[in-house]
């Protein structure tokens, strides 16, 4: 379920011999790009030492900042960008509701200042809301069915052709999310195979409203 396309990060920036963490796509066009420092700014009181990187996309020329603590004791640098990361630009998620929409950024952003508890539920709510989008396209006549079946359930019963893809660990968490919550000290690093199966169906919904489209072209033809 892996494409080419880099996924989002944390990344290392080093800028006037200072070492900084930022994100590794722009917050305004998601490319994966190396931007360029306009300024530097920098706040300290008693207990803080934050900076702010004044950035610019090489892509869509648009600024943004990035926020780092550079405290020496501090475990984690990044802050927060301004603005927070969407995906205004992205076409595959202009395909789905804002519903999912709003699930899939906040569970983002959330990793992102590594909120790794809220994130974990957030993706698998999030695909949740995407498997039962796809799953009411295809089969409209079952939307009722469909909106009360759990995950599992609707896995089963919609997409069966693609479970074969999915690995078992996935399966595992996806059939009883808090169980695994509860039981599994790294329960966060399988939010990486719950945003691969996103990923995948993102682009399953992409394929499906085309070969829709060009149905419903031939047909009015």
């Amino acid at each position: 379920m892996q494409n080419n396309e880099k996924k989002l990060m944390k990344t290392q920036y080093e800028f006037d011999n200072q070492e900084y963490i930022i994100l590794n796509k722009c917050p305004h066009c998601n490319l994966d790009i190396h931007p360029t420092v306009q300024n530097t700014y920098y706040f300290e009181n008693n207990t803080y030492k934050v900076y702010a990187l004044s950035l610019t996309c090489p892509s869509c020329k648009r600024d943004y900042f990035i926020l780092n603590d550079l405290r020496d004791h501090s475990k984690e640098k990044f802050i927060m960008s301004i603005p927070k990361y969407s995906f205004n630009e992205n076409a595959l998620v202009k395909n789905t509701s804002k519903k999912f929409q709003n699930l899939y950024m906040q569970s983002i952003n959330a990793e992102l200042l590594d909120h790794e508890d809220i994130a974990f539920f957030g993706y698998i709510k999030a695909l949740e809301v995407l498997i039962k989008e796809i799953a009411i396209i295809e089969h409209p006549e079952a939307e009722d069915v469909i909106l009360f079946s759990n995950l599992n359930a609707c896995l089963e019963q919609f997409h069966a052709t693609n479970m074969h893809l999915f690995s078992k660990k996935l399966l595992e968490v996806l059939k009883n999310d808090y169980l695994y919550y509860h039981n599994t000290e790294d329960f966060h690093t399988s939010s990486e195979l719950v945003k691969d199966c996103i990923d995948y169906f993102l682009h399953y919904l992409e394929l499906l409203l085309k070969t829709f489209k060009l149905n419903n072209t031939s047909t009015d033809k």
